[in-house]
């Protein structure tokens, strides 16, 4: 039924995208367009809330265990990219070449990490959270409040960090405040949840990830067609990596450019041992992401949770062999453009270089007229890719406007396309983070400390109500004057969050199901130490204040090249060996009910 559904909403968007971009050549104002487009992702959104109203208890927690693998691996891979993946990845490719592929690939190896180790056995313990997992394993509630605590903490730092980006997004694009297109997507979202609970969750990551696909792929196209006549970047990129090598040996030959320029895309990076660290730390992260984790419950067996994990890896994988695409064809542009370019020439050749857009910067130098550029670059310098930076976080925003400025005027609707995919792929990771929390306060706290006797109409009537709390709180944390700071840095936020899974979580998880000696001193033992050790480590990288002195000592032993995306890494290995040491000084028998289910012996 769902894949029905879905298939229907593909060819609805398509056919929607065909007319707007008749309609544009015809002369519908570009305002518009953009409007009509952004309407159809707040339809989505009703529609989600209507077609998945219940009053199921198992919709509102794990969608009744019917979610096929095919569309629940599609909104698994939508919450493991979010915002980030699909605004920040591909600058960070086009900025750093191969070391860009950090956050990527340390997530692909997140999902095939948490399909390996936890999500079969997660299914087959009749769990409603991944959180009443240690609950039951451990008998403890004390141990479930902490890791409830841990939980809440990370994914409200990733939910922080994804919301980040929309603040860009709304000022490129609209007329409307960044708070109140928060309202607007807070709003959305709550209505089809509280409707709904996970069931809605289900859908609205599944429409978005159809909006997502077309604003990804779509302005992609759009580029390579303009280049190349033919509408299929992946077949067309390797043309215009030789076209742009060719470029860059010939601006090398005439002085123009440096011998490395030739080697784009191939440089290595300086520090493999940071790069190797940033990926594992990633993936123990995303692996105990208890968002993801909850999307995996959400099939009807233990053996379609494997398959909607391998379908989530096809997707990504997809996605991560789309970023060189994106950057390859840009430095093909900018190469093209404005290579051997005068000062005198630039403002008429290049104005876009001197406008507003943010990220965009000339020999390290933000510029807004020709002085900038000759107190940046030098008076008599000649223009070279490499003298054109973008900033990651800027690289989607900027792009429109960046390849209308090289000469190639922009339709409205691939533009407009672009923004709606990035809310699309906002709206799917802020439904996931915003129902767990909800889960959080209804079921692992209320139901287990306050209301152990509670029906479980009540902590479904909960379900809804924590819905509006959350999106209320998170409003709240934007409009906190002390949060200001961090909303600039919104990638370091969601690597601080995933760090806490890894370091507080990741041991547990890994504890309960695959060590069945491990008792509650073990897993609390683990859960401190991994804990504390990674709030250390992220107050020594992101430097606060209250840690300066730590760092100063700290910084010697790490390297001032240790990645924040690996600071959950020495917690969640130190916080698993304590774990493991208390398991043999205090060790305690699995229950036997837990054994059977995880063992596959009472397969849901």
């Amino acid at each position: 039924m769902r894949l029905r559904v879905l298939n229907s909403f593909l060819l609805g968007t398509i056919i929607l995208l065909g007319i707007l971009g008749l309609l544009e050549r015809l002369g519908l104002s570009s305002d518009l367009v953009t409007r009509l487009l952004f309407a159809l992702l707040l339809v989505s959104l009703l529609f989600s809330g209507v077609r998945a109203r219940s009053v199921r208890t198992t919709d509102m927690f794990v969608d009744g265990y019917r979610m096929t693998p095919m569309p629940n691996g599609l909104a698994m891979a939508m919450i493991a990219t979010g915002a980030l993946g699909y605004s920040f990845w591909p600058g960070d490719v086009f900025a750093n070449q191969l070391s860009g592929f950090t956050v990527p690939l340390g997530v692909v190896g997140g999902v095939a990490l948490m399909g390996a180790l936890f999500v079969p056995f997660l299914r087959r313990a009749d769990v409603l959270t991944p959180m009443e997992l240690l609950q039951q394993r451990f008998n403890s509630r004390t141990l479930l409040l902490l890791a409830t605590v841990i939980s809440a903490v990370a994914i409200i730092s990733v939910l922080i960090g994804q919301i980040s980006f929309l603040f860009g997004l709304s000022a490129r694009f609209t007329t409307v405040s960044a708070n109140s297109a928060l309202i607007v997507i807070l709003v959305g979202v709550s209505l089809p949840l509280v409707l709904g609970g996970m069931r809605a969750a289900s859908w609205l990551q599944m429409t978005m990830a159809v909006l997502v696909g077309f604003g990804f792929l779509l302005f992609l196209a759009w580029i390579a067609f303009d280049l190349t006549g033919l509408p299929m970047p992946h077949l067309s990129a390797s043309d215009a990596w030789t076209a742009t090598r060719l470029l860059q040996e010939d601006a090398v030959a005439r002085q123009l450019a440096q011998p490395s320029d030739v080697s784009w895309l191939e440089i290595l990076p300086t520090d493999w041992r940071a790069v190797s660290l940033g990926m594992v730390g990633v993936a123990l992260g995303v692996s105990a992401f208890p968002p993801l984790l909850a999307r995996a419950q959400t099939t009807r067996t233990a053996k379609e949770s494997d398959s909607s994990i391998g379908w989530a890896l096809v997707f990504l994988l997809a996605l991560v062999c789309t970023l060189p695409v994106y950057a390859i064809f840009l430095k093909y542009q900018i190469t093209q453009s404005i290579t051997g370019m005068s000062v005198i020439a630039l403002g008429r050749e290049a104005p876009f270089l001197f406008s507003a857009t943010s990220g965009v910067s000339l020999c390290g130098t933000a510029v807004s007229n020709l002085q900038d550029f000759i107190t940046a670059c030098g008076d008599g310098h000649r223009l070279t890719a490499s003298d054109l930076q973008i900033s990651p976080i800027a690289f989607m925003t900027a792009l429109p406007d960046i390849i209308a400025g090289l000469g190639r005027p922009v339709p409205q609707t691939m533009a407009a396309m672009l923004a709606c995919g990035a809310l699309a792929a906002l709206v799917a990771v802020v439904s996931a983070c915003q129902i767990s929390l909800s889960h959080h306060v209804a079921l692992d706290l209320y139901a287990k400390f306050l209301g152990t006797s509670a029906p479980m109409s009540r902590i479904v009537f909960l379900v809804r109500l924590s819905v509006l709390l959350v999106a209320f709180g998170i409003y709240w944390l934007f409009t906190w004057p002390p949060l200001g700071p961090f909303l600039q840095q919104p990638e370091t936020l969601i690597l601080a969050g995933l760090a806490l899974a890894a370091g507080g979580l990741f041991p547990s998880f890994l504890l309960g199901i695959w060590v069945g000696r491990a008792g509650q001193i073990a897993a609390l033992g683990a859960m401190i130490v991994g804990t504390a050790i990674t709030i250390a480590m992220l107050g020594v990288l992101i430097g606060l204040d209250q840690f300066d002195r730590v760092a100063a000592e700290l910084l010697p032993l790490i390297g001032e090249t240790y990645p924040i995306a690996a600071a959950g890494l020495p917690g969640a290995i130190i916080g698993l060996v304590t774990g493991l040491v208390l398991s043999v000084v205090a060790p305690t028998r699995k229950p036997d009910i837990i054994s059977a289910r995880l063992s596959g012996q009472s397969e849901i």
